[in-house]
Protein backbone atom coordinates (compact mmCIF):
# COMPACT_ATOMS: atom_id res chain seq x y z
CA UNK A 1 0.00 0.00 0.00
CA UNK A 2 3.42 2.57 0.85
CA UNK A 3 4.44 1.99 -2.29
CA UNK A 4 1.23 2.39 -4.34
CA UNK A 5 0.86 5.54 -2.20
CA UNK A 6 4.38 6.62 -3.29
CA UNK A 7 3.37 6.05 -7.06
CA UNK A 8 0.53 8.28 -6.88
CA UNK A 9 2.34 11.15 -5.67
CA UNK A 10 4.86 10.94 -7.96
CA UNK A 11 2.82 10.35 -10.80
CA UNK A 12 0.83 13.67 -9.06
CA UNK A 13 3.68 15.21 -9.09
CA UNK A 14 4.81 14.73 -12.39
CA UNK A 15 1.71 15.96 -13.55
CA UNK A 16 2.21 19.13 -12.04
CA UNK A 17 5.58 19.61 -13.21
CA UNK A 18 4.15 18.95 -16.72
CA UNK A 19 1.32 21.74 -16.33
CA UNK A 20 4.03 24.13 -14.78
CA UNK A 21 6.38 23.36 -18.08
CA UNK A 22 3.31 24.39 -20.10
CA UNK A 23 2.61 27.55 -18.09
CA UNK A 24 6.81 28.98 -18.45
CA UNK A 25 6.63 28.36 -22.02
CA UNK A 26 8.46 25.33 -22.46
CA UNK A 27 7.79 23.29 -25.38
CA UNK A 28 5.49 20.38 -24.05
CA UNK A 29 6.18 18.24 -27.14
CA UNK A 30 9.40 17.32 -25.57
CA UNK A 31 7.90 16.03 -22.83
CA UNK A 32 7.56 12.06 -22.08
CA UNK A 33 6.56 9.52 -19.79
CA UNK A 34 7.54 6.04 -19.83
CA UNK A 35 7.58 2.69 -17.72
CA UNK A 36 9.04 -1.14 -17.83
CA UNK A 37 9.73 -3.95 -16.35
CA UNK A 38 13.64 -5.27 -15.08
CA UNK A 39 15.18 -8.07 -14.77
CA UNK A 40 17.51 -7.20 -11.07
CA UNK A 41 20.61 -8.82 -9.92
CA UNK A 42 22.25 -7.73 -6.53
CA UNK A 43 25.49 -9.85 -6.18
CA UNK A 44 25.25 -12.28 -3.06
CA UNK A 45 21.57 -12.47 -2.75
CA UNK A 46 20.45 -13.58 -6.08
CA UNK A 47 17.62 -11.86 -8.54
CA UNK A 48 14.66 -10.32 -8.94
CA UNK A 49 12.12 -9.05 -11.42
CA UNK A 50 10.99 -5.19 -10.23
CA UNK A 51 9.81 -1.84 -12.31
CA UNK A 52 9.97 1.74 -12.86
CA UNK A 53 8.67 4.23 -14.92
CA UNK A 54 10.01 7.93 -14.85
CA UNK A 55 9.29 11.23 -16.76
CA UNK A 56 11.41 12.69 -18.97
CA UNK A 57 12.47 15.62 -21.08
CA UNK A 58 13.96 16.52 -24.02
CA UNK A 59 16.26 19.53 -24.58
CA UNK A 60 16.55 21.36 -28.16
CA UNK A 61 20.21 21.63 -28.17
CA UNK A 62 22.37 18.96 -29.71
CA UNK A 63 26.22 18.41 -28.71
CA UNK A 64 28.07 18.27 -31.63
CA UNK A 65 25.41 18.38 -33.53
CA UNK A 66 24.40 15.21 -33.01
CA UNK A 67 24.47 14.34 -29.17
CA UNK A 68 20.74 15.05 -27.76
CA UNK A 69 20.26 15.28 -24.07
CA UNK A 70 17.24 14.94 -22.02
CA UNK A 71 16.77 14.58 -18.07
CA UNK A 72 14.78 12.17 -16.44
CA UNK A 73 13.26 11.66 -13.04
CA UNK A 74 11.62 8.14 -12.04
CA UNK A 75 10.81 5.96 -9.47
CA UNK A 76 11.94 2.22 -9.12
CA UNK A 77 11.08 -0.76 -7.34
CA UNK A 78 13.74 -3.80 -7.61
CA UNK A 79 11.34 -6.28 -6.47
CA UNK A 80 12.04 -8.63 -3.75
CA UNK A 81 15.08 -11.00 -4.07
CA UNK A 82 15.54 -14.66 -4.08
CA UNK A 83 17.82 -14.91 -0.62
CA UNK A 84 18.08 -12.80 2.25
CA UNK A 85 21.11 -11.00 2.28
CA UNK A 86 23.74 -10.61 4.73
CA UNK A 87 21.89 -7.88 7.35
CA UNK A 88 19.12 -9.99 7.09
CA UNK A 89 16.58 -8.01 5.01
CA UNK A 90 15.26 -9.22 1.50
CA UNK A 91 17.50 -7.21 0.00
CA UNK A 92 14.43 -4.87 -2.12
CA UNK A 93 15.09 -1.62 -3.18
CA UNK A 94 12.87 1.27 -4.08
CA UNK A 95 13.46 5.20 -4.52
CA UNK A 96 13.50 7.86 -6.79
CA UNK A 97 16.31 8.51 -9.26
CA UNK A 98 17.31 11.15 -11.58
CA UNK A 99 19.78 10.95 -14.82
CA UNK A 100 21.01 12.53 -17.61
CA UNK A 101 20.51 10.49 -20.72
CA UNK A 102 22.50 11.22 -23.73
CA UNK A 103 21.36 10.14 -27.26
CA UNK A 104 22.91 9.62 -30.44
CA UNK A 105 20.99 8.29 -33.54
CA UNK A 106 21.92 5.25 -35.46
CA UNK A 107 19.24 5.07 -38.05
CA UNK A 108 16.05 6.94 -38.88
CA UNK A 109 14.30 4.68 -35.69
CA UNK A 110 17.35 3.94 -33.57
CA UNK A 111 19.26 5.57 -31.33
CA UNK A 112 22.11 4.44 -28.66
CA UNK A 113 21.92 5.94 -25.10
CA UNK A 114 23.90 6.91 -22.17
CA UNK A 115 22.67 7.44 -19.31
CA UNK A 116 24.55 9.44 -15.96
CA UNK A 117 22.40 10.03 -12.96
CA UNK A 118 21.97 9.25 -9.16
CA UNK A 119 19.61 6.93 -7.17
CA UNK A 120 18.17 8.73 -4.02
CA UNK A 121 16.49 5.98 -2.38
CA UNK A 122 17.21 2.71 -0.49
CA UNK A 123 20.31 1.79 -3.41
CA UNK A 124 21.19 5.67 -2.87
CA UNK A 125 24.55 6.41 -5.07
CA UNK A 126 25.24 6.92 -8.78
CA UNK A 127 23.66 4.98 -11.25
CA UNK A 128 25.15 4.64 -15.04
CA UNK A 129 23.55 2.41 -17.58
CA UNK A 130 23.93 1.92 -22.00
CA UNK A 131 21.26 0.87 -24.37
CA UNK A 132 19.00 1.23 -27.44
CA UNK A 133 15.86 3.05 -27.93
CA UNK A 134 13.59 2.16 -31.54
CA UNK A 135 11.03 4.48 -32.31
CA UNK A 136 7.99 3.17 -33.52
CA UNK A 137 6.94 6.73 -34.39
CA UNK A 138 7.23 10.07 -33.45
CA UNK A 139 5.38 10.00 -30.06
CA UNK A 140 6.63 6.41 -28.85
CA UNK A 141 9.61 4.60 -28.60
CA UNK A 142 11.00 0.96 -27.03
CA UNK A 143 14.22 1.02 -24.87
CA UNK A 144 16.45 -1.58 -23.81
CA UNK A 145 18.98 -0.75 -21.20
CA UNK A 146 21.68 -2.35 -18.75
CA UNK A 147 21.32 0.33 -15.66
CA UNK A 148 24.01 -0.24 -13.15
CA UNK A 149 23.35 0.94 -9.54
CA UNK A 150 25.78 0.97 -6.50
CA UNK A 151 24.44 -2.49 -5.80
CA UNK A 152 21.61 -3.48 -8.27
CA UNK A 153 22.31 -3.89 -11.74
CA UNK A 154 19.72 -4.32 -14.08
CA UNK A 155 18.04 -4.97 -17.65
CA UNK A 156 15.19 -2.93 -18.60
CA UNK A 157 12.97 -3.26 -20.80
CA UNK A 158 10.74 0.55 -21.20
CA UNK A 159 8.14 2.07 -23.12
CA UNK A 160 7.80 5.60 -23.35
CA UNK A 161 5.45 8.59 -24.54
CA UNK A 162 5.77 11.61 -25.91
CA UNK A 163 3.34 14.42 -25.64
Amino acid sequence: MRKALGSLVLLSSLLVAHVGVQAEGLDTKRVYLGGGLAANSLPGVGSARGFQFFAGYDFDFKINEDISTAVEIGYMDSGDFDRINSSGNFGDATGIWAAAVESVALSSKTNMLVRLGYDFGDDDGFILGTGLEYMFDTKSALRMEYVARDHINGLQVNVLFKF
